[in-house]
């Protein structure tokens, strides 16, 4: 029987883990979503509403406008590779190959990418496209609760090509058998590894979760009770009966350690000068807010269907309040700047704190926020001033 091992980043492996999840818990790859659409819909898919289902091209958190909007988050990560995702990326097939090759000829063939898919649109001849434009590693996703689950899949064709080859599931709890029949198949015909991810509630599948007697493992974590403990034992099954690479993969290791890490290396590329970069990689900065945009946490969507005129005129007035600032308070200008995007003005928490009443006299609302690094600057705290 083969060793099961506990790995610094709070999951368990068999054998070496497969080359995407290596870069993967550096958080040293983006995640690009080439479509939301796909041909199944399975009761635990996590992906959020504005995804699922809809053809949108989102990396990592930046919603894509523009080819070019994909190489620059990979940059700003410092991004050593790339999980391409959906839907089912073969959806969207010339899409998906474009970037396969945008990616390439930017970073290099040794950026490592690696793809998502059901599988069921895996003909030989898409994945020889898939192929030919340097993917790296492929993973399926099978239908596993269906009995004929073999036939919709295109594992085997994938297994003519000379790149990595593996599975990846949800481990479901009471699933055991289920799971053991796609195991004893995979390790049949040569498949190099499984990835087994924990089970977790999202909004879009939390109905779903109750509706089958599914509740969280904690008070204050979206595992699913009881997914562990049945991961531990496919982890003995696979050790003990298969060939395979195994790793499973836990929600406190996407959370905790994937996604920090990503935050890290973003953080490096983003902050400003009057930013601090937080233990967890968040952005702790000063904000000054317009009267009539008065911070708070919905902050992003009351600024939304402000567009046109009215923006350039927002935006205006808020220039002219920074060169007040910087000229009444001596604030360097590389101290202070406005956000056009979030319509505010930005600038260090320590200067903010200093002078929140004269802020306060000119009319402006003053705040210190803790930001997500990312392109869409997920506001975590907020402490008015």
């Amino acid at each position: 029987m083969r060793s099961i091992v506990k790995t610094p980043h709070h999951s368990w492996r068999i054998g070496a883990l497969p080359a995407g999840c290596r870069f993967c818990v550096r958080g040293a790859k983006t995640v690009l979503l080439v479509t939301g659409l796909c041909s199944r819909g399975c009761w635990y898919c996590p992906l959020s509403a504005r995804k699922r289902g809809r053809d949108v091209v989102v990396a990592n958190e930046w919603w894509v406008e523009k080819d070019a909007d994909v190489l620059r988050e990979a940059e700003l990560c410092d991004s050593l590779g790339a999980g391409i995702t959906g839907g089912d990326p073969l959806r969207r097939l010339e899409r998906t190959v474009k970037y396969l090759r945008m990616l390439k000829r930017r970073f290099g063939g040794n950026f490592h990418i690696h793809l998502y898919t059901s599988g069921e649109l895996a003909t030989v001849e898409r994945l020889k496209m898939l192929n030919k434009a340097g993917l790296d590693e492929i993973r399926f996703h099978p239908d596993f609760l269906k009995q004929d689950f073999r036939r919709s899949i295109g594992l085997e064709n994938a297994l003519k090509f000379g790149w990595d080859v593996g599975c990846e599931i949800p481990v479901i709890p009471g699933k055991l058998g289920e799971t053991k029949r796609l195991i004893d198949y995979i390790n049949k015909i040569g498949v190099a590894f499984l990835n087994l991810n924990e089970l977790e509630i999202s909004e879009t599948n939390a109905a779903s979760m109750e509706k089958r007697g599914f509740t969280p493992a904690g008070e204050i974590s979206f595992a699913v009770k009881g997914s562990r403990e049945t991961a531990m034992k496919l982890l003995r099954y696979c050790a003990k009966n298969t060939k395979l690479k195994v790793h499973y993969c836990t929600v406190m290791l996407k959370d905790g350690v994937q996604l920090r890490n990503r935050l890290e290396r973003r953080a490096r590329n983003v902050a400003k000068d009057y930013d601090v970069v937080t233990n967890e990689g968040l952005l702790y900065r000063g904000a000054i807010y317009l009267p009539k945009l008065s911070p708070s946490f919905d902050y992003g969507n009351k600024i939304k269907g402000i567009k046109g005129l009215k923006r350039i005129a927002l935006v205006k007035k808020l220039k002219a309040k920074a060169r007040i600032l910087s000229n009444e308070f001596e604030i360097p200008k590389e101290l202070i700047e406005v956000d056009e995007r979030k319509l505010r003005i930005l600038t260090g928490a320590w200067i903010i704190e200093e002078i929140a009443k004269e802020i306060k006299s000119l009319g402006l609302s003053p705040a210190v926020v803790e930001e997500y690094p990312t392109w869409d600057g997920l506001c975590v705290d907020m402490r008015m001033l």
